[in-house]
């Protein structure tokens, strides 16, 4: 298996598990986002202009989790010998999330898991953002089509020159995008399957862990 197809699999496989994961706290959190902070900054701004302090908390703290994941990730990646450990980082929070979820009373309001899932989330977006030197976020989507879109133009551009080259590696801003649309496909059937539903992507990251040690 050549670098570039490793790498084409990492980027579907961790944009799997960024849609799963943002659709799973978009439900919990009955609209709020996991991963996709855009959103949640424009809905926070919208919330604090309507003075609805209690949506405007809610999204803040998600916000602020966020960073600090973020900063927790970053520190890590330095520390760490290789930041593919922040896999098993990412997985550990999944499964902490999946036993807060199980603690909770019957028809509990609590939400503690959801912001677990946050900081994951970050976590993946500040230290998984590059696959054979190509920089692709597998959280933010918007940066993926527009990449995407681009790649695509200047593949069109090089066939109207006579020029038919188009390599895998144009494709991985949408591998990004479609593993978005698909996690967030399955973790639907996954919450009417299971009550397990957080440790869904455990495997698939623990895998990621082990079959491919190298980071190209």
């Amino acid at each position: 298996m050549t670098p570039l197809i490793r790498s084409a699999l990492r980027v579907l496989a961790l944009s799997l598990v960024a849609g799963y994961v943002d659709a799973v706290g978009y439900v919990e959190l009955h609209g709020i986002f996991t991963a996709a902070m855009t959103g949640n900054s424009t809905t926070f701004g919208i919330s604090l202009a309507d003075r609805d302090l209690a949506r405007a908390g809610a999204i803040g703290t998600v916000l602020g989790l966020f960073f600090f994941g973020a900063l927790a990730a970053s520190l890590l990646r330095r520390a760490l010998p290789a930041y593919r450990h922040e896999w098993l980082w990412m997985a550990g929070l999944l499964v902490l999330a999946q036993g807060v979820h199980w603690s909770h009373a019957a028809g509990g309001s609590a939400r503690i898991e959801t912001l677990l899932l946050a900081v994951a989330m970050a976590m993946q977006g500040e230290a998984l953002s590059r696959f054979s030197g190509i920089s692709v976020q597998t959280i933010v989507v918007t940066n993926n089509i527009v990449k995407f879109a681009d790649n695509i133009a200047e593949f069109l551009c090089g066939i109207w020159r006579g020029k038919r080259e188009f390599s895998l590696a144009s494709l991985l801003p949408g591998l990004g995008w479609t593993g978005c649309i698909a996690g967030a496909f399955v973790s639907v059937f996954a919450r009417g399957a299971t009550s397990g539903f957080f440790l869904v992507p455990v495997p698939l990251l623990i895998g990621l862990f082990f079959l491919w040690p190298d980071q190209g």
